[in-house]
């Protein structure tokens, strides 16, 4: 066996192995090369040509089936654009060097192995990215951008020619279909009638990367940037796939010690839990501490792993999620005298649909009742809106109804409660509201009725003095009748 015949087996291991479609089992495309075969083809190569590379990203799980280095129909995956390729000219002459000292896989390649010679194609619509006329040579393929979600592929090494399928000719123009994984995140919210100071829950879904055999995940953590008038209460659920991690399986830092920001981080035992491709979750409780300056509160999470195909870090950002809450200020009013207001005026809160089904009974950080002061007014910080719950809008059947349960001295009790729409809408269209995150609610009151005093010199003491004088008139002519007779 000559060593022509030894390297250029070598050299098509590394071409072949490299286009393969699935990096979990090398062994299954790579073919010797027939003795014969070899030393015809090296000795056959034109080196007056110029060669292509084109490569078709697919996105989907890698596959067992081998690649021909030629188009291949019915190759599975969804055709996958935005993804950056670059490939670079190794410094190895296939006319002049030794093909046994050529890298076999992209780990094998130095630093200084690389030329200058660069050249960069990011995929179409249709997945495709084509390198066209290139010097012939061996080329390390690199992706160096893909869109969110999606965890790269892992560097290849392919040589321009590589012997074809049949081992009896050169292919100048290859062809490569490598798969890409796409993993996705997502961020829930369950804050469906959670004022301020309740507890409500964000839960960020994420799938795991896939990896093939020799490989593994060994980092993924959850990390979240909570706004300032947020406040973390505790993590209640992280599962892996229908595993629910127990203590030990991961780890929870304290946010204010990390300026707000929560990470939940699985260890060793946590990781080895994990299988390729499995759907993680983190569920957490927070509070909301106070409405601020706007009505929402926008929350969204990194997602973090490495990437087993390179080793890198892979960040995933999960999707925006909202959360509305605004301020209830109630000024007390009196019913006729306009521009007076009344202290002492005290009220409690239900979440209603009207007036006459009240619900729940409304408290804030413990407060149930609320009572005007010397300005007349009291502010309720915060009330969630009922347009908009769990990070979508909602037909606004819910209310708040304010009953009056002491009125101020003097004025007559209200009657019945007081409906209040309670809608981002209404929030922001109150007209005499101190600021745009409160509704101003004006309530009135009427004076109270008190018994009426007697009237006094009018025409009813007037008929009892002429009634009076007519007696003693009818008494004085009776005696003097008497007296005659």
């Amino acid at each position: 066996m000559n060593k022509n015949s030894l390297t250029l087996r070598s050299v098509t291991f590394a071409a072949i192995a490299g286009l393969s479609m699935s990096l979990a089992a090398p062994v299954a495309i790579a073919q010797p090369t027939p003795l014969a075969a070899a030393q015809a083809q090296k000795g056959n190569i034109d080196f007056s040509k110029t060669g292509s590379l084109t490569l078709y990203k697919k996105k989907g799980a890698e596959s067992s089936t081998a690649a021909t280095g030629k188009e291949m129909p019915g190759v599975q995956g969804d055709p996958l654009a935005g993804v950056t390729f670059k490939i670079t000219k190794l410094k190895f002459d296939l006319q002049k060097d030794d093909w046994s000292k050529f890298p076999k896989t992209a780990a094998d390649v130095k630093g200084d192995d690389k030329s200058g010679q660069t050249f960069e194609k990011t995929t179409g619509a249709d997945g495709k990215a084509a390198f066209s006329t290139l010097p012939l040579g061996i080329y390390l393929v690199e992706e160096t951008k893909a869109p969110d979600g999606i965890v790269t592929g892992a560097p290849f090494i392919v040589s321009i020619p590589m012997v074809n399928e049949a081992s009896d000719a050169w292919n100048y123009d290859v062809v490569a279909y490598p798969k890409n994984t796409e993993t996705k995140t997502e961020k829930t919210v369950k804050d469906a009638d959670k004022n301020i100071q309740d507890a409500y829950s964000y839960t960020i879904n994420a799938d795991a990367p896939t990896w093939g055999e020799g490989k593994k995940l060994t980092a993924f953590r959850f990390e979240d940037q909570l706004d300032k008038r947020l406040e973390f209460q505790k993590v209640t659920e992280v599962k892996a796939g229908s595993t629910v991690l127990q203590a030990g399986d991961y780890t929870v830092n304290d946010p204010k010690t990390n300026g707000n920001k929560l990470v939940v981080t699985l260890t060793d035992q946590g990781l080895a839990k994990v299988k390729s491709g499995d759907k993680l979750s983190l569920t957490f409780e927070t509070k909301r501490t106070t409405v601020g300056d706007t009505t929402e509160l926008k929350n969204r999470a990194d997602v973090i792993f490495n990437n087993p195909n390179t080793g890198n870090e892979v960040k995933n950002k999960t999707n925006e999620v909202v959360t509305y809450h605004g301020k209830l200020k109630v000024v007390k009013k009196d019913g006729k005298e306009t521009g007076k207001v009344l202290e002492g005026a005290a009220f409690k809160l239900n979440q209603c649909t009207s007036k006459k089904e009240l619900g729940a009974e409304v408290a804030i950080n413990g407060v149930k009742e609320w009572t005007t002061g010397a300005d007349g007014t009291f502010t309720i910080d915060g009330l969630h809106v009922t347009d908009f719950e769990d990070n979508k809008e909602v037909t606004p059947t819910k209310k708040f109804c304010l009953t009056e349960t002491k009125a101020p001295a003097g004025y007559a009790k209200l009657d019945e409660p007081v409906e209040i729409n309670f809608t981002r809408k209404d929030i922001e269209a109150t007209a005499d509201g101190d600021d745009a995150v409160t509704l101003v609610a004006n309530v009135e009151n009427i004076k109270q009725d008190t018994p009426n005093l007697p009237m006094t010199g009018g025409m009813g003491v007037g008929i009892l003095a002429a009634i009076g004088a007519a007696i003693v008139a009818a008494g004085a002519w009776f005696a003097r009748r008497g007296a005659k007779n």
